[in-house]
């Protein structure tokens, strides 16, 4: 499938045993900005990432 995984920069995702538990994954587009929304209104936290067009896939 040819996927890529997001990069967070400064990584404040929910984790267990040490390991993230959300993720985004991505394929033909660029990652303009990725970053992890503290809250405490959800045990998990939201993820923001902003995309711009990237290569098309083959």
């Amino acid at each position: 499938m040819s996927l890529r995984q997001v990069r967070f920069t400064d990584d404040q995702r929910r984790r267990a045993f040490g390991r993230p538990l959300d993720f985004v994954f991505y394929r033909g587009l660029n990652v303009s900005e990725a970053s992890v929304l503290v809250t405490r209104a959800s045990d998990h936290n939201p993820l923001l990432v902003e995309f711009s067009p990237g290569k098309p896939d083959k």
